[in-house]
């Protein structure tokens, strides 16, 4: 991944083993996950090219991994590495789907709607990278080789998580530790960086009895046993979700505090941490969510940098047996509340009780959000991504988000690209629901790339930006773009006698990203490069003093100039080669130094 990526999970899709079956009621009773299909992929955003108008642009998957290795997941993180690793959390956000072994005689299993004796889950709801993994799995997604890996399993006191999966997972790089939320006991363990289970919180006991409210503990008997014939794949309430009052699901980190989403309200409470990442004992109640139209569960918190908490929910999930709707649709917010200044002691929040509110696609209430949010890098004025920006763009999953129900309005919408979209909606900060509606003023984006269907709600999960915008350095990243994101060509060299070689160079920038600027250098010792840094062109000059005859290599980063001067991360486009120092001189015979022109005359074999 480089800076401006963001890491999107979403449902993989379906297919039917062994072939097409005749078309009839009794299809989708075939029809499985599929496992070769990605339930996680790294979108580039970078270069939409055009202002925002509602359009559907082009962000193309770099990279992504099949849900045969990860199962179904929802939460994703990032740790700060310079590649960095990325974390991903099972889920039952996208239905719990059981099956039998084949019983007649077709290769396929049998999907049930009901628990029954001797069903299993189903190929692709958990990972199998590893033979371990199941609902309380998180993945380790190595950020340079791009291998799974079962970083962690959650489990309580022995109680490994018997289906519900789990929540969200934030990183805390200061600490240098995790938090998961596991929507099976209400809990939120902390992780190390080797995925090591350091301890967890309990809301239902710890925060509820710290703020004068009934204990609401963790039911041992509230277990998930998919071979009842209780367990329904259609009604959550057969899930043995957590009790809503203990049940937790979104989370972020700030000032020193972890902030989380509890699901009766719902409500956000915060708790410090203490500098081993461990949990302090300042519980704090922080804000109600207004429950209309509907009290959807927040999954997903994220701050902006000026201190503003954005929540995102997710309908209440509703199985999808036929794999149309995992959630309730048409009525799941993205909130923005904004701290009281000055703070009103005779209201019980810091926060202002009324929160602002983003218009989420243009469909019915524009309230069409999956339940992630995350805060991505702003945009040049030639719409190239601002990597200096630190923030100002946010990005948003949903559903059906170019799909209004209005003709007349589907019109306006379709030269701009694909109506049914399950993916991302970007927009502009401070462009809250007053000032965006409908949302033409904001960028979409497909999960996956291909024809939606009218009648698909509740596809999308989390979505998480890799931002570095805290003034702490770290070195250039290379374009993975695919392909060579710059072409250097040696055109000509000579000798300049005792100050060195002179080489022109031709450079092409072919990475789209609008760079700006060319370094120069060497890591041969014995050898200087001249200017180290100059403005980009089509061809450049360089001067190389060093040994003649020796063997020396040239390295050419080509970057913009203000993603450098921001100080954080900035990607940087990379070629070198290696040359011997020449002999021919850059003289004419007649004691002139030679043009351009007669140089690479000399050099393609001329006479100056």
């Amino acid at each position: 991944m480089y800076p401006g990526q963001l890491v999107v999970t979403g449902f993989p899709g379906t297919y039917i083993p062994g072939g097409a079956v005749p078309p009839g009621p009794e299809t989708i009773d075939e029809t499985l996950i599929d496992p070769g299909q990605p339930a996680v992929r790294v979108l580039d955003v970078s270069s939409p090219q055009q202002s925002p108008t509602g359009q559907q642009i082009d962000a193309p998957t770099q990279f992504s991994v099949p849900v045969s290795q990860t199962g179904l997941v929802f939460g994703t993180a990032l740790d700060d590495l310079r590649y960095p690793n990325i974390y991903v959390t099972a889920t039952s956000a996208f239905g719990l789907h059981i099956v039998l072994p084949d019983g007649d005689g077709d290769g396929r299993p049998e999907r049930l709607m009901n628990g029954a004796p001797g069903v299993a889950f189903m190929d692709g709801q958990f990972g199998a990278a590893d033979p371990a993994g199941g609902p309380g799995s998180v993945w380790k997604i190595d950020g340079r080789t791009g291998e799974v890996t079962l970083f962690a399993n959650i489990a309580l006191d022995g109680f490994a998580n018997s289906g519900p999966g789990l929540g969200n997972i934030v990183f805390d790089s200061r600490r240098g530790m995790f938090y998961v939320s596991d929507r099976d006991t209400g809990m939120i363990h902390r992780l190390d960086r080797n995925g090591t289970d350091l301890g967890h919180f309990d809301h239902g006991v710890t925060a509820r009895t710290a703020a004068g409210l009934p204990a609401q503990p963790f039911d041992v008997a509230n277990r998930l046993d998919i071979q009842s014939s209780v367990f329904n794949v259609s009604d959550s309430a057969t899930w043995a979700l957590a009790d809503p009052l203990r049940r937790v699901w979104g989370m972020a980190i700030r000032g020193g505090r972890l902030y989380y989403a509890v699901a009766a309200g719902p409500q956000v409470w915060s708790v410090g941490l203490n500098g081993d990442g461990s949990f302090a004992g300042d519980v704090r109640w922080e804000v109600d969510v207004p429950p209309a139209p509907q009290p959807y569960e927040v999954s997903d918190i994220v701050f902006d940098p000026q201190g503003r908490m954005i929540l995102a929910q997710r309908g209440t999930a509703t199985g999808g047996y036929d794999y149309r709707t995992f959630a309730a649709e048409g009525q799941a917010r993205v909130l923005r509340f904004v701290l009281e200044d000055p703070d009103d002691p005779a209201t019980p929040s810091r926060w202002v009780a009324e929160p602002d509110e983003y218009a989420i696609g243009f469909r019915g209430d524009l309230r069409n959000a999956n339940g992630g949010v995350t805060i991505n890098y702003d945009y040049t004025s030639d719409f190239y991504i601002n990597s200096g920006s630190c923030g100002g763009f946010l990005w948003s999953t949903g559903e059906q988000l170019r799909n209004p129900e209005e003709p007349v309005m589907q019109d306006v919408l379709r030269p701009g690209g694909m109506l049914e979209l399950n993916g991302l909606q970007g927009n502009h900060l401070p462009l809250v629901r007053s000032q965006n509606v409908p949302p033409f003023t904001a960028y979409f984006a497909d999960f996956d790339s291909l024809p939606g269907e009218a009648d698909q709600f509740g596809h999308m999960g989390d979505v998480e930006a890799f931002r570095v915008c805290e003034g702490a350095y770290r070195p250039p990243v290379d374009y993975p773009r695919g392909g060579p994101c710059l072409t250097l060509e040696r055109r000509w060299s000579c000798n300049l006698g005792p100050d060195g070689r002179y080489y022109k160079l031709y450079v092409r920038d072919r990475s789209g990203f609008g760079l700006d600027t060319v370094q120069t250098t060497t890591p041969t010792p014995g050898f200087s490069v001249v200017p180290r840094r100059q403005p980009l062109a089509s061809e450049i000059g360089v001067q190389v003093a060093g040994p003649p005859g020796d063997t020396f290599q040239m390295d050419v980063c080509v970057y913009r100039a203000a993603d450098a001067a921001a100080g954080g991360t900035f990607p940087c486009c990379k070629a070198s080669f290696v040359d011997v120092y020449p002999l021919e001189l850059c003289i004419a015979p007649d004691g002139h130094i030679m043009t351009d022109e007669e140089m690479e005359a000399m050099w393609l074999g001329g006479a100056p």
